[in-house]
């Protein structure tokens, strides 16, 4: 049986496209929601979930990153990305309202009572980072510090085992539809045929797992290690001395002990 090389590849380029027309939309399918503060100012946020005090959300700019929250007195309103809006009664007057899950310490009365700032437009999340980072207390650092190289080795494993894997699916793949095919490009029975889709589609998909996965998690890698890399040097800066431990380490193959001397600001 004659190998249809044009129908083969119009199956592979289509199920190519609907892969990645799938990955696309369902990265921008969901819109922003609206946060109105009482004092007029705006955020554009993903509200992951709204209780009887605090608002909890992410930004669309980082949405696999830090959460955050505002207290709900401190609402005016806010407008899904769905369009649906939701009106909060006025409460007593909080402090502040962009503040990571874990808050730095309180500030000083004479800062607590310098005017705030109002924002006139949309803060970029680079210099909201940037002013984060500076304002954060060490402590408040040392935890953004250890959650973002957390995040950033997560990125890497990741972008590394999927493409790792990817091109062993492809590979594999490749190999089922070489050996369906004898020396003279025809199929050596009707099962060679199909067994040989099977490969075309377990190579098409690898080759997608490993672009999709592999871009993806390197991509998280180096955002989250910049932001590490940032805190690091705004610690190093200040200052701030490096935390010496030891830690027991055992061997069970060689059947050793010892201990790792590890640095941690």
């Amino acid at each position: 049986m004659k190998v249809i090389l044009p129908k083969l590849k119009n199956q592979l380029l289509a199920m190519f496209i609907l892969l990645f027309v799938g990955q696309a939309y369902a990265q921008t399918a969901r819109k922003a929601d609206v946060i109105l503060m009482r004092d007029e100012s705006k955020l554009e946020v993903y509200i992951q979930e709204v209780d009887d005090q605090v608002i909890k959300y992410k930004k669309p700019s980082d949405p696999d990153g830090a959460l955050f929250s505002i207290k709900k007195s401190d609402v005016a309103s806010i407008r899904y990305g769905n369009g649906e809006e939701e009106t909060f009664e006025a409460a007593l007057e909080v402090q502040s309202y962009y503040s990571p899950e874990k808050q730095a310490p309180a500030r000083s009365a004479k800062q607590s009572q310098a005017p705030r700032k109002v924002a006139t437009g949309p803060v970029k999340p680079s210099v909201q980072f940037a002013e984060d980072v500076r304002t954060s207390s060490p402590d408040h650092l040392r935890s953004m510090y250890s959650f973002y190289k957390s995040r950033s080795k997560t990125g890497m494993i990741m972008g590394i085992v999927g493409t790792t894997v990817g091109v062993v699916v492809a590979g594999i793949g490749t190999g089922i539809v070489a050996s369906a095919i004898d020396a003279n490009g025809y199929y050596k029975s009707y099962q060679d045929e199909l067994r040989a889709r099977r490969g075309a589609y377990m190579m098409l998909g690898g080759f997608a797992g490993a672009a999709t996965f592999g871009t993806v998690g390197f991509i998280k890698a180096g955002k989250n290690g910049s932001k590490a890399s940032r805190i690091r040097r705004e610690l190093i800066r200040r200052g701030e001395s490096l935390k010496i431990s030891f830690r027991p380490s055992v061997n069970p193959f060689q059947r050793t002990a010892g201990l790792t001397l590890a640095l941690n600001f």
